[in-house]
């Protein structure tokens, strides 16, 4: 079996509670092996998806940010991807970590 990936699941409300789940946007922030660094170093590349609800599959586009070198510019770089599917990092809510394989096909 191949190398896993661990994601950051969270859950964008889109700032009023009266909507209904449907309105609701999922997503992951995962630490992938990029220029040459092991996923979860520093120099590692950020990757940011929505995803499925209830199945938590991707929804591309799925963004890159390779050679990310601070925990500062990561944030950055997260939230300016966010921002672009109309989602507020700071008012989303973290709602758990899970491993996947890193090839789709070790399932």
């Amino acid at each position: 079996m191949g190398n896993f990936l661990t994601d950051e699941i969270y859950v964008d409300k889109h700032g009023d509670e009266d909507h209904l789940p449907d309105t609701w946007t999922y997503f992951r922030v995962t630490s992938v092996t990029g220029l040459g660094n092991p996923e979860g170093t520093e120099g590692s590349t950020i990757q940011v998806c929505r995803l499925k609800w209830p199945t938590f599959e991707d929804v591309p586009p799925v963004v890159d940010t390779p050679g990310i070198v601070a925990l500062a510019v990561a944030w950055e770089a997260v939230n300016t991807a966010l921002k672009n599917w109309g989602i507020d990092r700071e008012e989303s809510i973290f709602i758990g970590v899970r491993d996947r394989p890193e090839n789709p096909y070790d399932k």
